[in-house]
């Protein structure tokens, strides 16, 4: 008796002061007899919603100070995986361990410091990409082919397109290096106009990749079969579609890295580490402000699922496209920036590529990696995922279209499975109309009196459409790029405008959980920042 009654009391103590683990819920509420100080719900659990949930974990509990912040964290996931964009699946592989192949998000970087850093810490073992040979093709020939010589690769891209390589090393030297900047920051933007100047990213993410690259004496030649080629695999997009911060984060691809078994570990280390309450399969209906208890309280936030769950909150993160979310916000939200996703086939296939549909007679020295031309080519990208020890391979095809059976007879002897997947990848990285936030407080003034001013000197016989048209462009430039959309309501794919990866996503969850943690506490601790 006696030495059960002190493992119960043992098993008290020990429960009372041990961390919350992390857990997946059925979406069921969780009643507890005090409520947390501070409560954050966090709509989705993709790259941004994970990070968020795992920045503003550390950041409310910051080792340096003795005093922890009593908070929680809930993130509502739709769907029953957690990394959104990012995901993989299981591939068999005879004889040997099953490889996982990457869905979407495949890579990232050594210079991705964020990525590589929480690998590390979560103990992710990753593999270099960059041994890989990449060949480029026009529809009709490969017009140039990366050897197993490196100087050799060199000494042919200086021949065919002189010295526009090097200006544009120079030129994404720079971008890097004004990215990089932001990891030694902990400054908190409320706006993307704020963080892109601040950076200097301002001049290229507010003009279309053509006309900035031939400014910087980058040969069109150049332009079209390299950068247009990084533009058209990583974003769907050519020179003349996307800004020229798009197309300089495409060509920044050295030191390629994977996680193995999966990229989405990262994601899942997060919201693990996070402590965070977090609801799988829970679709969120609707979030609405509910008006304070007494005079001088704050907002809060109430979120209804699907199933009608309720619960209340003091901040709202979203980390989803707000106009695919199909959430019903009851928040008097100001009119958000339309960005536009584009929706990207990925068609994988096992078995044996056609080395006659490329003009080749073996596939001995085959590239692991085409990439094509804005030209009459059938496809985006044709990627070897993996090779199997039955001597196929899985590749992975990116097309703006359905892959038909026919064009898949042509590209494969032979085929053991096909798996196919369409989705929306990325937005339209139009240039921005990038302004301060400094702007915004006078902007909404000055625009509001000049709409009003308008509307006396209009002719009578001008119409009523022209006149809402005319407010709408205006009010598109006065709200475009804020992250706290409303007050306690923080919007992290407002970032994805500016440019969309991995790691940016990040970034973007980072500069929320400061955003979040300023509100809550109302001053800025000491950050210790890790190089």
């Amino acid at each position: 008796m006696r030495i059960d009654y002190l493992s119960k009391v043992g098993a008290a103590v020990s429960a009372l002061f041990s961390p919350r683990t992390f857990h997946l819920s059925s979406g069921e509420a969780i009643h507890t007899e005090l409520a947390p100080i501070r409560s954050v719900a966090i709509i989705g659990a993709g790259a941004g919603g994970s990070s968020a949930a795992y920045y503003l974990h550390d950041l409310m509990s910051p080792p340096q100070l003795s005093r922890k912040h009593d908070f929680a964290i809930t993130i509502f996931e739709q769907s029953d995986k957690i990394g959104g964009r990012c995901s993989a699946f299981r591939a068999r592989n005879p004889g040997q361990k099953d490889e996982f192949i990457e869905v979407g998000a495949s890579i990232f970087v050594k210079v991705n410091y964020n990525l590589v850093k929480a690998a590390k810490e979560f103990g992710l073992e990753t593999k270099p990409l960059d041994d890989e040979l990449l060949a480029i093709w026009d529809g009709k020939d490969f017009i140039f082919e990366e050897s197993q010589w490196k100087f050799w690769s060199i000494f042919k891209g200086l021949r065919r397109w002189g010295l526009s390589p090097i200006r544009l090393k120079r030129l994404l030297t720079k971008t890097v290096r004004d990215l990089l900047e932001s990891y030694k920051s902990t400054a908190a933007f409320t706006s993307i106009s704020d963080f892109a100047t601040h950076f200097n990213l301002d001049k290229v993410s507010s003009q279309f990749s053509d006309s900035f690259l031939k400014g910087n004496g980058i040969n069109q030649q150049y332009s079209q079969e390299v950068v247009e080629v990084a533009t058209r695999v990583n974003y769907g997009s050519n020179l003349n579609e996307i800004h020229a911060l798009g197309a300089l984060v495409s060509m920044a691809a050295d030191n390629a890295l994977q996680v193995q078994d999966g990229n989405f570990q990262i994601f899942e280390g997060m919201v693990g580490r996070s402590k965070a309450d977090v609801k799988m399969n829970t679709k969120v209906a609707r979030v609405r402000k509910v008006e304070p208890a007494y005079e001088g309280g704050e907002d809060r936030f109430e979120v209804t699922t699907v199933s009608g769950q309720k619960e209340l909150f003091d901040a709202i993160v979203i980390a989803a496209p707000i106009a695919s979310s199909n959430i019903d916000f009851d928040l008097n939200l100001p009119p958000q920036p339309k960005v536009a996703y584009r929706t990207i086939y990925a068609t994988f296939v096992r078995g044996h590529v056609n080395p006659g549909y490329f003009h080749a007679t073996s596939s001995a020295k085959f590239p692991a990696h085409i990439l094509t031309t804005n030209s009459n080519a059938e496809f985006t990208s044709l990627s070897v995922q993996r090779k199997l020890s039955t001597g196929e391979t899985i590749t992975k095809i990116f097309s703006p279209e359905p892959i038909q059976e026919d064009l898949l007879d042509r590209l494969y002897l032979n085929r053991t499975w096909v798996k196919s997947k369409a989705w929306k990848a990325y937005p339209r990285l139009q240039p921005l109309p990038l302004r301060s936030d400094d702007d915004f407080a006078g902007l909404e003034k000055e625009q509001k009196a000049q709409v009003v001013f308008q509307k006396d000197q209009l002719d009578k016989q001008q119409t009523e459409q022209q006149q809402q048209q005319q407010q709408q462009q205006q009010q598109q430039q006065l709200d475009w790029g804020r992250v706290e959309i409303v007050p306690g309501v923080f919007y992290i794919n407002a970032f994805e405008s500016l440019v969309s990866t991995m790691e940016t996503e990040t970034v973007a969850g980072k500069n929320v959980a400061r955003l979040v943690r300023d509100r809550f506490l109302g001053y800025c601790p000491v950050e210790k920042i890790k190089a």
